[in-house]
């Protein structure tokens, strides 16, 4: 009766961890052929990664020396956009949130953050690049998002005013 009892219970507890450890080594295997894709297209447009972000939506690479930011939509096939900071003048983080809050928190939910690069001569737009928005099919969580947005403003900013 012992060897019946602890055989079902290490096949319950490995019918447990087995897929937990599946999904954590295919979740390993999909970031590092991301980020070997950014660092190939980083290297294919002569730039050396400082800094660089993975998320489900979005691909960030920062390269401090030639202050170029490459963006990368694994969502629409890879595409890439490669943004040169010296012709940026300002950068700022962009929150569109639900009028109506949250009565667990008291705050109001966020809908969209992103963070627009912006040329004041003349005064447009040059890109924007979104973390997270409400009807992405990879909902992550806005408030994190918000963090990853003003870290990515702040190595922005600092390569603006260098």
């Amino acid at each position: 009766m012992e060897f019946k009892s602890v055989a079902i219970g290490v096949i319950l507890i490995l019918m447990f961890i087995v897929p937990i450890f599946y999904m954590i080594f295919r979740q390993s295997t999909k970031d590092k052929r991301r980020l070997k894709k950014l660092k190939d297209l980083s290297t294919q447009n002569q730039m050396t990664l400082d800094y660089y972000e993975l998320s489900n939506s979005l691909l960030l690479g920062l390269d401090n020396s030639s202050k170029k930011l490459i963006i990368v939509e694994p969502q629409n096939a890879m595409e890439f956009d490669i943004i040169d900071l010296s012709k940026i003048d300002s950068s700022s983080i962009s929150k569109k949130s639900d009028p109506e809050t949250n009565k667990h928190t008291g705050k109001e939910p966020l809908i969209r953050v992103c963070l627009e690069l912006i040329r004041n001569n003349p005064k447009q737009k040059v890109s924007e690049i979104v973390f997270y928005d409400e009807d992405d099919e990879s909902n992550m969580d806005a408030d994190v998002q918000l963090v990853l947005a003003k870290k990515w403003d702040n190595l922005i900013r600092m390569n603006l005013s260098a």
